[in-house]
């Protein structure tokens, strides 16, 4: 029997509505997935009325977070799906391959340590197969790459003295895969006065929930919360360019842990376009940017959505003279993390993103702007178009000011 109890929440005013269903991308594009309401809050009324019932067609709910917008009665529908997956998990075991999804932050390092081997390996079709038959990693998925000079290597600064005092969570992807993206943010916050310290941080955890590895995710969620706290109680703002990351320190830490130190902290947390539109609204922004005669789109991650805040990088980028920039206004893109890194789920990924490929091209846009690095990997596998991330493209901004 399992040992994973599902946080307290309530699930009895689920209305049977099927809004959740309904914003479901996965049971858009196929009826393998049972949905959000029967593996969610139906689910869970199963479990409370007789002994656990254990089913397979949760490993296709990418936690995507868009089941908990639609509710009508704020039934945190994902937050039961995520506990049914580590119980499935736990009773039937972890695929090696899993295993290695889940563990994003040990695998950067590795990876990052001997990047060029690594990615040149990642592109070589008989690698890729041997991948496909012994670990169920689509030849065909696009990897991002990794770099040696990962921001661990050029950035260890640990305190701030500024006013404004960020800590910033910087997560694996900006880390190991992009830290141009890194780097870009320390520029902005610099432009605007702003001392950056890197607080000691173990991997977010969203990688661990969605491959059912709830345990260790709630152990590097705990670890999380006990050293952002020690920079949140000194005045220091908790800051992120990763959607992901930022939804699991806002949403998921609260919901899963339960705890008064996750409620504390998540009072803190702040993506990075949120943090710099609180600064413009509160009369702190430079807004001193160098003409930038573009043509963008902005395409919204799932993990964005789900956090409830607008579109903070259409409301920060349209700051920037000759900025032109409009939302795809686009569904999800497929990817849902390590989610379209699995053959079993790589067709199902593929006709999820459709919608988004049709939705970028409508723009017209010279390149397109996101914030998450996997659906920028779904953008790179699905279409020809450029993807930037807002800080780099604000970087870019002040820098043209600078040398006017």
């Amino acid at each position: 029997m399992h040992d994973l109890a599902c946080p307290e929440i309530s699930f009895d005013s689920c209305l049977k509505c099927n809004a959740c269903v309904v914003s479901c991308p996965v049971s858009n594009v196929t009826l393998d997935f049972g949905g959000p309401k029967h593996l969610g809050p139906e689910l869970k009324r199963l479990i409370e009325n007789q002994e656990f019932i254990d089913d397979s067609r949760i490993e296709f709910c990418t936690l995507c977070g868009n089941c908990d917008m639609a509710c009508p009665e704020n039934v945190n529908v994902s937050t039961l799906t995520a506990f049914a997956k580590a119980s499935h998990s736990e009773l039937g075991g972890s695929k090696f391959r899993d295993l290695i999804l889940s563990n994003a932050e040990l695998v950067g390092k590795v990876a990052s340590t001997f990047a060029p081997l690594a990615n040149m390996a990642m592109k070589m079709k008989p690698v890729r197969k041997v991948m496909e038959g012994v670990m169920g990693i689509p030849a065909e998925r696009i990897f991002p790459e990794y770099r040696f000079n990962n921001f661990n290597r050029v950035y260890n600064k640990t305190t701030a003295n500024t006013h404004r005092k960020v800590a910033y969570f910087v997560g694996c992807y900006a880390t190991y895969n992009a830290p141009e993206v890194a780097k870009s943010f320390v520029n902005v916050m610099e432009y605007n006065g702003i001392e950056v310290a890197k607080p000691k941080q173990k991997c977010c955890g969203v990688p661990m929930f969605s491959n059912g590895r709830m345990k260790k995710g709630l152990k590097n969620a705990n670890d999380n919360v006990n050293n952002l706290l020690q920079y949140t109680r000194q005045g220091y703002d908790v800051v992120l360019t990763c959607t992901s990351c930022t939804m699991a320190l806002k949403k998921e830490y609260v919901s899963f842990l339960q705890s008064e130190e996750a409620n504390e902290l998540a009072e803190h947390v702040y993506d990075a376009d949120e943090y710099l539109r609180m600064l413009y609204e509160e009369g702190e922004l430079n807004t001193h940017f160098g003409q930038m005669n573009v043509k963008a789109g902005y395409y919204a991650p799932c993990h964005m959505k789900s956090q409830g805040i607008g579109t903070p990088a259409l409301d920060v980028l349209g700051l920037i003279p000759g900025y032109e920039i409009s939302d795809a206004a686009a569904g999800c893109c497929g990817q849902c993390g390590t989610f379209g890194f699995k053959k079993e789920k790589y067709e199902v990924s593929i006709a999820i993103g459709k919608q988004m490929v049709e939705a970028v091209e409508e723009t017209g846009a010279d390149y397109i702007v996101t914030e998450c690095g996997m659906c920028k990997n779904s953008m790179h596998q699905l279409t020809d178009k450029e993807v930037k991330h807002p800080m780099q493209i604000l970087s870019e901004a002040y820098e043209k000011a600078q040398n006017r």
